[in-house]
């Protein structure tokens, strides 16, 4: 019965750290998460304006 007590005050000092390193993992990644939401990752319109050109066409073109 001692055995099996000491094994379990000897995790338990590892499993609270484990605990800590999830909340602050989870907390960064809710973070990250909301200032992604925040900034929205949007960009303004801008137009697209380019000079195109075209080949020359004939009176007798196929429609």
């Amino acid at each position: 019965m001692s055995v099996l007590r000491s094994s379990v005050v000897r995790s338990a000092p590892r499993t609270a750290a484990k605990r800590r390193l999830g909340l602050l993992v989870a907390g960064l990644v809710l973070a990250a998460l909301g200032l992604a939401w925040i900034d929205g990752g949007e960009r303004a319109l801008r137009p697209i304006s380019e000079s195109v050109t075209l080949p020359a066409t004939s009176g007798n073109a196929a429609a």
